[in-house]
């Protein structure tokens, strides 16, 4: 699946967990994408049946939001489009040019060996080879995921980090869009900022060999139409003897390449540039820009073009295995249940109230770590307030659990509570195995007073008094831990 597939199918995740009341995609529209897209798929599928499906039911639900609500098209028909091929054109031609400026050799045509523009390059090129090998080996950092860029995938984020949308307090179709639009943009940053990393160090990578090739080139273009002449002095080195084993460790490899030999100690001293003691007129200057120009080539052209190509075939490899399924592996994976049939089939049947958007996703999550699977969740309507032993529904005698849904934070009563429990007990064609408790809003609202932990307990106990002798199993979410760690955080 390529990065274009995977961003439709990241967008119509963040909308449907941004539209828990169903205003931008229905139910219905939900059934038909997947159909649509070849559900039910077989429970030992491939990968390449998963995408198709996966894609093909996007590609079906954005179709339908664009209908819809054309405004949204900006965003689910934008494509990860970037300027890589442009900038890097830009940046070969600067590098171009100020590698052939660089060769400073001077108006008097008087090169000191010691003060070559190339020899900063090769010592800037040792640098970031070094900090290459320290990212090959990270130590402690190891192991904290491909999203792990150091300070240069910091740097893209922060160029790339989405805007959050203004919270005006309504839940308006508008307002869902931009939601889910800030959700995905924060998502696929994440996904793909490795790619985007990757293809910028091999940008950055191609710049230096341009840079250091283009040095080399106006250095011979200049020694054609001039006569340069090498001299050395130095601040540090003040004779031959010192400074003939610096010029080995620099100079020694591209040496005995090339088949020459280093000059001696005599040689050295004839080239001595001392101001105020006679012209110094030195030697050709051919063999020391063949030198300066092999050694670049050992420990900068050919590793930079190295480099280079790691980092590109790098970037295309990540591009074409983004781990997209990562990053809401509950969604996918109820997703994929559902539509080969293997996901837990649950009826929630409300009473008396209807559970906001933030109470469904903890419900949904609680009840699949209760299952151990995934959930087909259907949402029926509320059983309202006196019609407790006077309701009927069509999912009574359907597949599936059928799970009774209160409110926590209402007072348990015989007349109510246990009177609607017993008769859905009485009617559905399966044992109600557990009573679910939302207590979401009694959370907030107890949670500035000091004594909410004992609020909770006597509320949680009454209600475990009501159901006493009923062979049910209560279901209070979210737990009591959860609701400390949320918190104090």
């Amino acid at each position: 699946m390529n990065a274009v597939d995977i961003r439709k199918v990241l967008m119509v995740q963040a909308i449907e967990e941004s539209d828990e009341g169903e205003l931008l995609v229905t139910a219905g529209d939900k059934r038909e994408a997947a159909t649509l897209a070849g559900a039910p798929l077989s429970r030992r599928g491939d990968e390449s049946e998963r995408d198709h499906f996966l894609v093909t039911r996007a590609e079906s639900l954005i179709s339908r939001i664009l209908t819809r609500h054309p405004d949204a098209s900006p965003w689910l028909e934008s494509n990860p489009t970037t300027h890589f091929g442009l900038i890097t054109f830009v940046l070969a031609v600067v590098a171009a040019i100020a590698g052939f400026l660089t060769n400073e050799l001077g108006p008097e045509k008087r090169i000191n060996i010691l003060s070559f523009p190339l020899l900063g390059i090769i010592l800037w090129s040792l640098l970031v080879y070094l900090r290459e090998l320290v990212g090959i080996f990270p130590g402690r950092n190891a192991g904290k995921g491909i999203g792990r860029t150091g300070w240069l995938g910091g740097l893209l984020h922060l160029r790339s980090a989405p805007t959050n949308p203004a919270e005006n307090g309504e839940t308006t179709k508008a307002s869902l869009i931009s939601g889910a639009r800030y959700q995905f943009e924060n998502r696929w940053q994440r996904l793909y900022s490795p790619v985007t990393f990757a293809r910028v160090k091999a940008t950055l990578h191609a710049t230096a060999f341009i840079l250091a090739a283009s040095a080399i080139g106006g250095m011979y273009l200049k020694g054609l139409a001039n006569e340069y002449r090498a001299v050395w002095e130095s601040t540090f080195f003040t004779d031959s003897a010192h400074l003939r084993p610096f010029l080995q460790l620099v100079l020694g490899p591209a040496v005995s390449l090339s088949g020459g030999t280093l000059p001696g100690l005599a040689e050295l001293d004839a080239i001595h540039w001392q101001a105020g003691k006679g012209e110094i007129s030195g030697e050709n200057a051919a063999r020391w820009i063949h030198w300066y120009a092999l050694t670049i080539g050992l420990f900068v052209l050919i590793p930079r073009a190295l480099l280079t190509v790691f980092w590109h075939v790098r970037s295309i490899r990540l591009g074409a295995k983004l781990p997209f399924l990562e990053i809401s592996h509950r969604y996918f994976e109820r997703l994929l249940a559902t539509s080969t049939g293997t996901a837990h089939r649950v009826h929630v049947v409300p009473y008396a109230f209807e559970p906001d958007s933030g109470g469904k996703r903890s419900l949904i999550k609680r009840l699949e770590d209760q299952f151990g699977q995934s959930l087909d969740v259907t949402w029926e309507t509320a059983i309202t307030f006196g019609d407790e032993e006077d309701f009927s529904f069509p999912m009574l005698e359907s597949e599936g659990e059928l799970l009774l849904l209160f409110n926590f934070g209402s007072t348990p009563e015989v007349e109510t509570h246990l009177a609607v429990y017993r008769t859905l007990s009485e009617r559905a064609s399966h044992p109600l195995r557990y009573v679910l408790l939302d207590a979401t809003a009694f959370d907030r609202k107890s949670t500035s007073f000091a004594e909410a932990d004992e609020r909770r307990e006597g509320r949680e106990n009454a209600w475990k008094k009501l159901f006493q002798g009923e062979a049910v199993s209560l279901i209070i979410f979210p737990d009591a831990s959860s609701r400390k760690s949320s918190s104090s955080s």
